[in-house]
């Protein structure tokens, strides 16, 4: 049923116009501040505090002090019985705002939660649509193949893609699926975990899949938070295990400054000179900025005492490294950078050289030496 219908139908139950077009808002948008009520809807800001107040004595809603009187719908048990008793229309009404509270339309809140696990993965295919730089992601089988065609879109566009896939038997599930050209790198977790989705350091979907029966779904947009998941998708789910495939068409892009320090570190600290390009936002003035140059420090808290590939732990603090670009010095920080001067959104390793040619021409190839890397920490 679409909006007016429904405030004519609760018009007819004994609301006022204010009074019906204030409720479908609320169900609508979920918890709001007053003022905001009356902001989505026809009612005056002078008037909506004698509205709401009218609504929750006839137990449509509820309203609290959280420093502005806010407002949330009511489970509407009784709004139900009543509107069903009242013939044809009124059962559409009633149909139209049971449907309204179980999948509320996703709002402009930084953090809304909703019902269904159907709800988090259409507004994931939604995101990725227009993510830019960066997605990582675990599901299961089927949410993955769910989303294959906007993550092949996203890929076409150079979004570095990281996916963790939960589930037993996965190469011989996954053999169909068309990876190449769809994913940066999928990894198969043989323990199932929660769908988690976070995209360009800002948005981020979550839902515990099937937990004790009690679905629900999270929407975030915001930066902080994300970061918070975005560690969680890091240390609980892609560094715990294999790598089932990887896309090793040059350039080799990293999204986030730990991973590019642990494959890069044991290298730098061996002797290499490695060149970068920088593609990040100046951290004084939030604008975008691209820098190419060539590493000269590498520092975290952990370097003291850690031999070898360092760990998520061991750059989970302060981290920083050192370019030297066109005869300047930079400090590159990663995601909530503050001291730096960039924060770095995508880091491509151009080139490995050393003093002491290990070629003709002193350079060694990019994949190998970080493959080579890898296998000896893994050893």
């Amino acid at each position: 049923m679409d909006r007016d219908p429904l405030r004519d139908a609760l018009q007819n139950a004994g609301l006022t116009s204010y009074q019906a077009d204030a409720y479908i808002t609320l169900l609508e948008r979920g918890m709001m501040p007053a003022v905001e009520v009356a902001n989505q809807c026809s009612v005056p800001v002078s008037q909506i505090y004698d509205v709401l107040r009218a609504l929750e004595r006839m137990e449509y809603i509820e309203t609290f002090d959280q420093d502005q009187l806010h407002a949330s719908p009511t489970e509407p048990i009784g709004v139900l019985r009543e509107l069903r008793s009242r013939g044809q229309q009124m059962n559409q009404a009633a149909d139209a705002i049971e449907d309204r509270w179980e999948r509320p339309a996703v709002s402009d809140h930084k953090v809304s939660v909703v019902k269904h696990e159907e709800t988090v993965v259409d507004r994931t295919r939604d995101l990725i649509r227009d993510v830019e730089s960066s997605i990582e992601l675990s599901a299961t089988v089927d949410q993955f193949r769910a989303l294959t065609n906007a993550l092949e879109d996203a890929h076409d566009r150079g979004v570095v893609t990281k996916v963790a896939v939960y589930g037993a038997d996965l190469e011989e599930r996954l053999e169909d699926a068309p990876l190449e050209g769809t994913v940066t790198e999928l990894r198969a977790c043989r323990i199932p975990g929660p769908f988690l989705f976070v995209a360009d350091r800002s948005r981020t979907c979550f839902t515990p899949n099937d937990w004790a029966n009690r679905p629900f779904g999270v929407l975030i947009d915001d930066y902080i938070l994300s970061l918070i998941f975005h560690w969680y998708f890091q240390t609980g789910v892609w560094a715990l295990w294999e790598t089932v495939y990887e896309d090793t068409e040059p350039p080799h892009v990293y999204t986030t400054l730990e991973e590019f320090v642990r494959d890069v570190a044991p290298l730098w600290t061996d002797g290499a000179n490695v060149a970068v390009t920088v593609e990040g936002t100046w951290v004084d003035t939030n604008e975008p900025c691209e820098i190419t140059g060539i590493v000269t420090d590498i520092v975290y808290p952990g370097s003291y005492r850690s031999e070898g590939r360092p760990s998520f732990e061991d750059l989970a603090g302060f981290l920083q490294v050192h370019l030297a670009a066109d005869g300047d010095l930079y400090d590159v920080g990663d995601w909530g950078a503050v001291y730096e001067d960039i924060e770095a959104v995508r880091i491509t390793l151009e080139a490995i050289e050393f003093d002491e040619p290990t070629t003709a021409a002193g350079r060694v190839d990019v994949d190998g030496a970080l493959d080579t890397e890898r296998e000896s920490a893994d050893d």
